[in-house]
C-alpha cells in the first residue's frame, strides 16, 4: 500500500490513480491524526507526504510529520511533495530521513519511477535484514550446540567452532548466552 497524505482531495485522487496504475493499492489521509494511524499499518510500504497540510507554505508541518513517521516506522520510505519547493527545504527533509523530494506539478513518469524504485529498495533491504537475522540465528544455535556438546567447557567449544576463546566470549555476550 502507498499512503498519500495531502490536504487537497484533487491531489490525493490524482496520485491515487497513478499508484493504482503502478499496480499498488493507494490509501489516503488528509490530516495528521488519520495519517499517523495509517502509518502504523505494516502493509503501508511507502508514504507520499505533502509538506503543507494547511494554507501555510513554510513546509514545517511536513517536516514535523516526517519526523513522527520516522519515529513510528524508521524503515518506511517517504517522498516529500510540495508546491513551494526550495533547496533548503529539500535538504532539511532529507536530513530527517525523506527518501526523495518532488515538486508540484510533478511528472507522472518521474513519480511512478520513484515509487517503483523506493519500494524495490525497501523490499531488498527487508530481505537482507531477514537474511542477517537468519545468519545470526544460525550462529547463535551453533554456539549453544558447541557449548552443550563440550559440557560447558568454553575452550573446547571455541576449538569446535574454529574460533578463539576471546571471540567465543564476545559472541556469548552478543547473544546474551
Amino acid at each position: 500500500m502507498v499512503l498519500i497524505i495531502d490536504d487537497d482531495p484533487a491531489v490525493r485522487l490524482s496520485i491515487s490513480l497513478l499508484v493504482t496504475r503502478t499496480g499498488l493499492e493507494p490509501i489516503e489521509a488528509s490530516a495528521e491524526r488519520d495519517a499517523l494511524e495509517r502509518v502504523r499499518d505494516t502493509r503501508v510500504r511507502l508514504v507520499i507526504l505533502d509538506m503543507n497540510l494547511t494554507l501555510s507554505s513554510t513546509g514545517e508541518q511536513g517536516i514535523e510529520m516526517l519526523r513522527k513517521i520516522k519515529i513510528l516506522r524508521p524503515e518506511l520510505p517517504v517522498i516529500l511533495l510540495t508546491g513551494w519547493g526550495t533547496i533548503p527545504l529539500a535538504v532539511e527533509g532529507m536530513k530527517y530521513g525523506a527518501a526523495d523530494f518532488i515538486t508540484k506539478p510533478w511528472s507522472n513518469d518521474d513519480l511512478r519511477s520513484k515509487i517503483r524504485r523506493l519500494i524495490a529498495d525497501a523490499d531488498r533491504t527487508a530481505e537482507e535484514s531477514r537474511q542477517v537475522d537468519s545468519l545470526e540465528s544460525i550462529e547463535r544455535q551453533a554456539i549453544i550446540h558447541a557449548i552443550d556438546v563440550s559440557d560447558g567447557n568454553l575452550s573446547i567449544a571455541a576449538q569446535k567452532l574454529g574460533i578463539t576463546r576471546q571471540a567465543l566470549y564476545r559472541r556469548i555476550e552478543k547473544y546474551g548466552l
